[in-house]
C-alpha cells in the first residue's frame, strides 16, 4: 500500500506520516524531496510532501505528479490557520542563524516584548521581521501573502475527490482516529512519536491547539480574518470563533526558549536533515 499525506507546513504532516507507518508492517516512511523522488516497488510506504510556493511545490506541481503516481490512501491534513501561523513564524530560524543575525535579534526582541506583556504588541509586527527575502515587511505583504496561500488551499481543498481524507491536526492531537482509521483500512500507531536523531525531533512544539488566542490582539484578528475565513469554512473549523484569551499567557518554554533552541541547533538539524536524505534514497535503491 502507497499512501500520501499532505498539507501546510507545521500542519501535523510528519507526525502523521510516523503514525501511519507504525500502523503497517514492512512500512518505508519518505519525506521530502520533490515528488516521485522516492518513487519504489514496497509492500508499504508512507510519503509526506508540504505545499510551500516559495520552494516550488504548488499545487500544479502536485496535480502533475498525481496524473503519474498511484496513491492507495491520499490524506490532506489540516489545521487552524491561526495556530499554524503562530507555529510558522516561531519555526523561522530551525536551520540557524547564519548571515541573518541581524534580523534574527530584532526578531527575537519583538517574541520576547511579546512574552513579557502579550496584548501590548499585534503578532503580525513579528511576522514583519520573519520573512525569507526582506525584513522588516510590510503588514500588506504579510496578509497579502497570507490571503493568496489560503485562497488557493481552499480551492484545492474544495476540489478533492472521494479518493482524498480530510483530517485535522487538532483530531491527531486529541486522538480521534477512528475515521481515518476506517478510511486508511488499518489502525494507525497513536502514541507513534517522531523520532529522535533523525532531524525531524525539532518540529515538535506545543502539541496543542488554540495558542492563537494568545497571540493574536484584537487587531491582529481584524487583519487575517478576511486572508483566513474560506480556508476555514472550506475545512469546517467554526468562522464565528474569532475570542482571543481575556488574559493571555506566552510560555517562554514554547516560544522564545523553543526559537532559541532552534536558532541554536541549526547547523546540526541541517547535517541530520542530510542524514535523513542519505538513507532515504538508500531505502529507495533497495
Amino acid at each position: 500500500m502507497k499512501i500520501l499525506i499532505l498539507g501546510l507546513g507545521k500542519s501535523g504532516t510528519t507526525g502523521m506520516v510516523y503514525k501511519v507507518a507504525g500502523g503497517l508492517p514492512n512500512c518505508h516512511a519518505f519525506s521530502g524531496g520533490k515528488p516521485g523522488k522516492y518513487a519504489g516497488n514496497y509492500e508499504n510506504a508512507v510519503y509526506k510532501h508540504t505545499y510551500e510556493e516559495r520552494k516550488g511545490k504548488n499545487f500544479e506541481v502536485y496535480r502533475k505528479h498525481f496524473a503519474q503516481f498511484h496513491y492507495d490512501r491520499k490524506v490532506w491534513m489540516a489545521r487552524d490557520p491561526r495556530d499554524a501561523a503562530v507555529s510558522r513564524v516561531l519555526y523561522r530560524f530551525h536551520k540557524g542563524i547564519l548571515f541573518n543575525r541581524r534580523q534574527y535579534e530584532a526578531y527575537l526582541e519583538l517574541i520576547l516584548k511579546k512574552e513579557a506583556a502579550p496584548s501590548s504588541l499585534p503578532f503580525i509586527e513579528i511576522c514583519r521581521y520573519a520573512g525569507h527575502f526582506e525584513w522588516p515587511t510590510s503588514r500588506e505583504k504579510v496578509i497579502a501573502e497570507e490571503r493568496v496561500r489560503y485562497e488557493r488551499m481552499a480551492a484545492f481543498v474544495r476540489n478533492l475527490g472521494s479518493d482524498w481524507f480530510l483530517f485535522k491536526y487538532e483530531e491527531m492531537v486529541t486522538g480521534k482516529f477512528d475515521q481515518v482509521n476506517r478510511y486508511l483500512g488499518f489502525d494507525l500507531k497513536s502514541e507513534a512519536e517522531v523520532p529522535k536523531g533523525t532531524g525531524k525531533d525539532k518540529v515538535v512544539r506545543k502539541k496543542a491547539f488554540g495558542d492563537w488566542r494568545h497571540w493574536f490582539t484584537e487587531e491582529d484578528i481584524a487583519l487575517f480574518k478576511p486572508a483566513y475565513l474560506p480556508y476555514m469554512e472550506a475545512v469546517g473549523y467554526d468562522a464565528n470563533d474569532w475570542a482571543p484569551d481575556p488574559h493571555p499567557q506566552i510560555e517562554p518554554q514554547f516560544s522564545s526558549m523553543y526559537v532559541k533552541k532552534l536558532a541554536a541547533e541549526g547547523h546540526s538539524n541541517i547535517l541530520k536533515r542530510f542524514y535523513d536524505n542519505l538513507m532515504q534514497r538508500y531505502y529507495a535503491r533497495n
